[in-house]
């Protein structure tokens, strides 16, 4: 049996327009780091490879940002529909790139807290349940980061528009095994969240 390695991969979902936050949410800094550079540090921490980053708005100015990392960039010219489609397009490339993956990890770039320990352990937990999906759950909610085995990849490649991960984890949920990930719960979509978030991680400031 192939180690977990080599058989599973990580999409990173970087092309949302981020309109809420009134820019590029992905260029924001912390410690002298964009959000960017930080979530690919994060995947970049586990021995997961391919990583690929799914790029669509402001592509032309979160691309420097990847410059110099081993991760594999796509572009998704739909990106406007929504997230179904990032998914989409960078599942698709993932199997062009390594036909033998067998399980894909699926994050965003705005949960700051997430930590590459946490995405060994949603691996970790596939190898001792052998589920077809595990999931973090913060608060109330099932979301990601969360592991899908290839059983999905259909359904996965299949996902358009709005509909993104989270519906089939509400469609598989009584087959997905769950990790807690309180942490999860911070993510960041307004200018009152990163100022929160700013002020928690430097309450001096």
């Amino acid at each position: 049996m192939e180690k977990a390695e080599n058989t599973t991969g990580i999409i990173l979902l970087a092309a949302g327009a981020s309109t809420r936050m009134g820019q590029a949410k992905q260029l924001l800094r912390v410690a002298g780091e964009s959000l960017i550079q930080r979530a690919v540090k994060t995947t970049l921490g586990t021995t997961f490879r391919p990583v690929v980053v799914v790029l669509g708005a402001n592509r032309g100015q979160i691309e420097p940002e990847l410059s110099g990392s081993e991760v594999l960039k796509v572009f998704n010219p739909d990106w406007p529909t929504g997230m179904g489609s990032s998914i989409a397009t960078g599942l698709g490339f993932l199997l062009q790139q390594e036909p033998s993956i067998q399980q894909v990890l699926i994050l965003v770039g705005d949960q700051p807290l997430l930590h590459a320990d946490t995405l060994v352990a949603l691996v970790e937990l596939h190898s001792q349940t052998q589920a077809p999906l595990v999931v973090s759950r913060y608060t109330d909610t099932l979301g990601v980061p969360a592991l899908f085995t290839s059983a999905l990849f259909v359904e996965l490649t299949a996902l358009h528009g709005a509909q993104g991960a989270k519906a089939l984890i509400q469609k598989y949920r009584d087959q997905a095994a769950v990790l807690d990930f309180p942490e999860g719960a911070l993510d960041l979509d307004t200018p009152e969240e990163w100022a929160a978030f700013l002020t928690k991680i430097n309450p001096l400031e």
